[in-house]
């Protein structure tokens, strides 16, 4: 069960259906949705806010028939992304609720009847600091520098220039960001000068290089790339950055600093922060899909800069891909066991080891194909004269759990091939087993066979879901 993640745009080309291409692709996507996992984030949610009309709520109804609840979102407190079973208008709702940050009211609502005096001393000291206490930010030597650099950022520098109370400076923050989503040239502005003034087109991005992290370090930044993102969010060193605050950031200052700049005729604050969104939850899943060669490029410019192995797809090329990739699914017990031999004896050999607290040599291949869409690694190892046969998924982006619907699909997948198991378990029975897996308690599936046995369970050593396949050895 390979996920594949289509940006937004994809969506309203398959939601208007407006060429065959797309009316059949469509018809492909459902026919195979029991063989993928389709995702939504938050990044489309945000995308669909700023249609003011009522067809947003038609295109999250469509888009639930291809994505379910497979709802991918980074959680701000809990400071982790995870996949949640919640349908686009659900989530949509959500977000409509939200309303918008009114620091001037922040500490009105604040219920101090159970505090101690002690916390309600230090949370009136932290109003009087935040509201009265002026701190000067020095943006006054901005009249000291040349015109061309100083008519941009008075676009975005408060008025006065005068010293702000935090109160005054965070509201300001608030309405310089609108400033930008409502008025391209706010934005256009600032991009122009940083670009000019840092950049000016030496460092730009090369798809089969890397070279703009390393060569940043020439220029007047002294830092190369990735050292300039984690100063910004981090200058003292004193906290630690997620990788959804370094990746959007990486993404934005791709364009900031014009290494991969949009053309400015189309360029916007919010769709590149929205982008943004969108290549970084991409990077959870295993196919990126897209039309735009903005994002295409930023997006595999940094998945290989940071060692992300998620596909990169323009649509034109994933059509075809997705094809060939929906009809090498197994359809029966020989068609895979052909496979993993084929594997065994002709799959990349990645590594191989004996183990010290066993009888036990392994030999770990990169298989060619990727059995029931999700497990990507071959294990075969004897121990004690008995060969073992293990598969298992190992991923290098920044997945780092399996959906639920993952499960489910495996396990159907093995149903529909080998029939019910020695327990005479068949189908994935979704309440029950979802409690199983949650608590521990989950036994998987276990075929017992004439010449093999074949185990799919979350193993304890690893806590992931494997398939163990164990060769019988034939009387003489």
């Amino acid at each position: 069960m390979e996920r594949i993640y289509f940006d937004k745009q994809i969506f309203s080309h398959l939601f208007k259906g407006d060429k065959p291409v797309y009316q059949k692709l469509y018809n492909d996507l459902l026919k195979n949705k029991d063989h993928f996992i389709f995702c939504y984030s938050h990044g489309h949610l945000l995308d669909l806010k700023n249609d003011k009309s009522k067809i947003k709520f038609r295109e999250l109804d469509f888009i639930e028939t291809i994505v379910d609840d497979n709802y991918l979102s980074y959680h701000a407190t809990e400071k982790r992304t995870s996949c949640y079973l919640v349908k686009p208008r659900e989530a949509f709702n959500d977000i409509e609720d939200d309303t918008e940050i009114s620091f001037a009211t922040m500490f009105d609502d604040l219920d101090l009847e159970f505090a101690t005096p002690e916390q309600q001393e230090q949370i009136k000291l932290a109003k009087d600091l935040f509201e009265n206490q002026k701190i000067d930010f020095e943006f006054s030597q901005i009249q000291d520098i040349p015109d061309e650099i100083k008519n941009p950022l008075n676009k975005i520098l408060p008025v006065g220039l005068d010293p702000m109370t935090l109160l005054e400076w965070s509201e300001h923050f608030m309405g310089m960001l609108k400033s930008m989503e409502d008025d391209k040239s706010v934005y256009k502005g600032l991009r122009n000068v940083v670009d000019k003034h840092i950049n000016n087109g030496k460092f730009t991005i090369d798809i089969n290089e890397i070279d703009f992290n390393d060569d940043l370090k020439n220029s007047v930044l002294q830092k190369t790339f990735i050292e300039y993102v984690n100063g910004n969010l981090n200058p003292n060193g004193d906290k630690g950055i997620t990788d959804y605050d370094f990746y959007t950031n990486a993404y934005f200052t791709l364009d900031l600093l014009g290494i991969s700049k949009e053309p400015s005729k189309k360029v916007k604050f919010g769709s590149i922060l929205n982008d943004s969104y969108h290549s970084y939850y991409g990077a959870f899943c295993d196919y990126v899909v897209s039309d735009d060669q903005g994002f295409l490029k930023k997006t595999k410019a940094l998945y290989r800069l940071l060692g992300i192995e998620t596909k990169v797809y323009h649509i034109d090329d994933f059509i075809p891909f997705f094809y060939l990739l929906s009809n090498s699914i197994e359809s029966s017990p020989k068609m895979l066991f052909d496979l993993l031999i084929n594997d065994i004896k002709n799959g990349l050999v990645v590594d191989n080891y004996q183990s010290i607290k066993f009888n036990r040599n392994t030999t770990v291949i990169k298989p060619f194909h990727s059995y029931f869409g999700f497990f990507n690694q071959i294990e075969s190892f004897k121990e004690n004269n008995q060969d073992f046969i293990l598969l298992r998924r190992r991923t290098k982006n920044y997945s780092y759990f399996s959906f639920y619907r993952q499960y489910k699909g495996i396990i159907n997948k093995a149903f529909k091939l080998f029939g019910s198991d020695l327990d005479n378990k068949g189908e994935f029975d979704w309440e029950k087993e979802i409690e199983e897996i949650k608590s521990g308690t989950w036994k998987g599936r276990f075929w017992d066979f004439d010449t093999f046995t074949i185990l799919i369970e979350i193993n304890i050593g690893i806590k992931e879901i494997c398939l163990l396949l164990t060769p019988k050895t034939l009387a003489a």
